[in-house]
């Protein structure tokens, strides 16, 4: 157990001063004389000229239930009603064993009725409502337990409080009596506990509301509404009683009136409640938040079902529960099982299972009783209740005949509300189409699958990830992941994995494009320790089939984004070092030629040795300048392609460049080439250049053979590619090799035209590196 802090303490002390009024309003009736009668706490108690009382057993006087009691001891009720009102008024002093006389109004007509007082009948009370006031007690020794476990969670010390009001408002079952009227304080003590403790109830149940298990966010910044929550029940309750006090006639009525509003704030605090409570369902994302929902909502379930079933649709058909409301009251001691559960041990049972057989069954069993109830009594009233075996017969063998439909319709609509469309796979990939229809944004592809899949499957979390090089990156996710989630390495081919961690079991599904994994598909089990089953497995299997070429497209995309940066990066880059070039070089040298020249046509007249000197320096800058030129547009353009073209270029750079180091270049080559694009053509002759720079420095080569290839040279279809293939008979490339910046400059300019560049172990040994250049003409 927990230390109890400042607001823990403040809450026990709450709950202990609640319990108080109850008990010494027990006290005051064991004490005192009593009637043995009550006025009804779940009817009209209060008319105009008098109080119904219910005696709680057979009583020799001839007081029956449902008299009324218009005088006692030839004072009328309503100047009784005052006397708790009237601090002057004395109350009424009776004995044990004295006789007082109660004149009653019974079928219109009216007696005088001796009284002998006698002893406070317990035993009787709780043989009538034993049922709500072991439930009431059992749910604050639950609630009790769980506070003293966690005193620090806000949900349990409000569920503690109102446990706490519950039992104090339990003192309706010891019943407002005649006496506690006359004697004042007796009616000041139910009317604590039946009114204060009795709306505290219903505003706990409000407030456990709005914090459990989400809290609602504009708590977090005012505190001031928990407050305000707490005290306008009770203000509009005095407000009210205020007003209506100068407008009845009577103190009777008035009671009557204050007891519906006190029926109208609870049904308001009950409407709110059920309000956030399914708000804080829609905004709990997280597994554990929903996993907590599901238990109370599982324990609503049980306890409205066995009410309906074997309490109010038997009483409305046949005028009697099934079972007794003391015995349903103790189904409803699931709902604090149910908190205890979900705030200390949310994790130790299959939930979902338990919802869905309490769904089915419960409603299935709810059908069933009342279609029998109407079979039957539409057959007695028809035949006037003749045959009652033979009518009983036939509505059991129409039950029979439309049990496993409705069973089956009913198992098929839980399944879609716990489960989603798992049992309809069709729905769920039309539904999946059509999302991805609608989607027209690249980046909005995946997460509107992760989303779709989740939503339409009831799944916690659904992520794809996408492959980069070696490893798997989130590139979508819908939910919270569960915890210890790692990415791992790519699965087999067509397999699926199921990882298990502290967070529960994530199924990781391949995603798939021509025999390549592109990604992974991510999801999560509903409830922790839940396995999917073979059936969700195909149809996660078939969603991943349609996601892998949804993913391999969006790669592609951002692949092609990445290109166009790259591209754009590269354009700038080289614009800059241009107007670098221009700006300290080229434009300085030319500034001081212009000088030089004025400095030379100045000296021409008075110096001519001078000049001469002057005008051979001007001549080397001039060539220098030159040279710079030729520079910047060599580096724009190779000037052999537009001198010699593309294969006499590469055969005068090999010759020149290359087999002066002892290595033998061959260039194989058609006779002639058709014109081809600029871009191309540039991109061919730096991928040959690098290659046959990288074969002189680490191949070790003796021969390197150079095929430039283009399939249907003379009348080949558009995109037909150029091909470029170095082969050389060097050490070949090593096994730890990585790409270095000659490799990953020949791959970049091969992608910027959309083709490829693959780099190899040749076919005798050495390397290969082929590159498909792809030529598309504008028409």
């Amino acid at each position: 157990m927990k230390s109890l802090d400042r607001a823990a303490v403040a809450v026990l002390l709450i709950a202990l001063a609640l319990l108080l009024p109850a008990g010494a309003l027990l006290w005051l009736h064991l004490a005192s004389p009593s009637d043995g009668a009550r006025l009804p706490s779940g009817g009209p108690a209060w008319q105009a000229g008098g109080v119904v009382v219910v005696p709680l057993e057979a009583r020799p006087d001839g007081l029956q239930s449902g008299d009324v009691v218009v005088a006692v001891e030839g004072r009328s009720m309503e100047a009784w009603g005052r006397t708790p009102f009237d601090f002057d008024t004395p109350p009424a002093d009776w004995k044990f064993g004295q006789t007082v006389t109660y004149t009653i109004l019974r079928d219109g007509h009216t007696y005088r009725l001796p009284i002998t007082l006698g002893s406070y009948p317990l035993l009787p009370i709780l043989a009538e409502d034993w049922g709500a006031v072991l439930s009431a007690v059992a749910f604050l020794l639950v609630m009790a337990f769980v506070f003293f476990k966690r005193p620090d969670e806000t949900a349990a010390r409000v569920l503690f409080l109102g446990s706490a009001s519950m039992v104090s408002a339990t003192a309706w079952s010891f019943g407002l009596q005649i006496a506690d009227l006359t004697g004042k304080t007796g009616f000041w003590l139910y009317a604590v506990t039946t009114v204060g403790a009795y709306l505290l109830v219903w505003i706990s149940a409000l407030h456990v509301a709005l914090i459990f298990p989400t809290r609602w966010p504009p708590l977090q910044r005012r505190r001031w509404i928990v407050t305000l929550m707490y005290a306008a029940p009770y203000a509009l309750l005095a407000i009210y009683a205020l007003v209506v006090w100068s407008n009845t006639a009577t103190v009777l009525d008035w009671l009557n009136r204050l007891g519906r509003m006190i029926g109208v704030l609870q049904l308001v605090c009950v409407l709110l409640a059920m309000v956030a409570a399914v708000r804080g369902y829609r905004a709990a994302r997280d597994p554990v938040s929903r996993l907590q929902v599901r238990w109370i909502v599982a324990a609503f379930l049980v306890v409205f079902l066995c009410a309906a079933v074997f309490g109010m649709i038997p009483e409305l058909a046949l005028g009697s529960p099934l079972l007794s409301w003391n015995v349903l009251a103790l189904v409803g001691l699931l709902v604090p099982l149910a908190f205890a559960v979900a705030i200390l041990r949310y994790r130790l049972f299959d939930i979902d299972v338990l919802i869905n057989r309490t769904l089915v069954y419960g409603v299935l069993t709810a059908i069933i009783v009342a279609f029998y109830v109407l079979v039957v009594g539409s057959l007695s009233a028809v035949f006037q209740s003749r045959g009652t075996l033979l009518i009983s017969l036939v509505a059991t063998g129409l039950v029979a005949v439309f049990f496993q439909p409705v069973r089956d319709r009913l198992q098929h609509s839980v399944n879609r509300l716990l489960y989603g469309e798992r049992d309809d796979p069709y729905a769920v990939l039309s539904r999946l189409g059509q999302r991805l229809e609608a989607t027209l944004a690249p980046e909005a592809v995946l997460p509107a699958i992760v989303e779709s899949i989740a939503q339409t499957l009831r799944l916690p979390y659904a992520a794809i990830a996408l492959k980069n090089n070696d490893q798997f990156e989130i590139a979508a996710a819908y939910g919270l992941p569960p915890s210890n989630l790692t990415l791992l390495s790519p699965s087999p081919v067509g397999t699926a994995r199921q990882e298990r961690g502290q967070g529960g079991e994530v199924l990781r599904l391949p995603l798939m494009y021509q025999a390549e994994a592109v990604g992974q598909l991510l999801v999560a089990p509903r409830a922790p320790g839940e396995a999917f089953s073979p059936a969700e497995e195909r149809l996660l299997e078939d969603i991943a089939h349609q996601a892998g070429v949804a993913a391999h497209a969006v790669r592609l995309t951002a692949d092609l984004q990445h290109s166009r940066e790259r591209l754009v990066t590269a354009r700038e880059e080289e614009r800059r070092r241009l107007r670098r070039d221009l700006h300290d070089g080229l434009g300085p040298a030319l500034a001081s030629l212009t000088l030089k020249l004025d400095a030379a046509r100045n000296l021409l007249a008075r110096d001519r040795a001078a000049t001469e000197t002057l005008l051979l320096e001007l001549k080397t800058q001039t060539q220098s300048a030159i040279a710079d030129i030729r520079r910047l547009v060599y580096d724009l353009r190779p000037p052999a392609l537009d001198e010699l073209g593309l294969v006499p270029a590469i055969r005068e750079h090999a010759a020149r460049n290359v087999s002066a180091n002892g290595l033998r270049v061959l260039v194989e080559a058609p006779e002639s080439l058709p014109p081809l694009p600029a871009a191309v053509e540039v991109a061919a002759y730096r991928i040959t250049m690098e290659a046959l720079t990288n074969v002189a420095r680490h191949a070790r080569a003796h021969t390197c053979v150079v095929r430039l290839s283009l399939p249907e040279a003379g009348g080949r279809p558009q995109g037909s590619p150029l091909q470029i293939e170095i082969v050389d008979d060097g050490v070949g490339l090593p096994a730890d090799q990585r790409a270095g910046v000659g490799l990953t400059s020949m791959r970049e300019r091969a992608a910027e035209l959309g083709g490829t560049c693959a780099v190899g172990p040749g076919p005798g040994g050495g390397t290969r590196v082929v590159a498909r250049l792809p030529i598309i003409r504008e028409t």
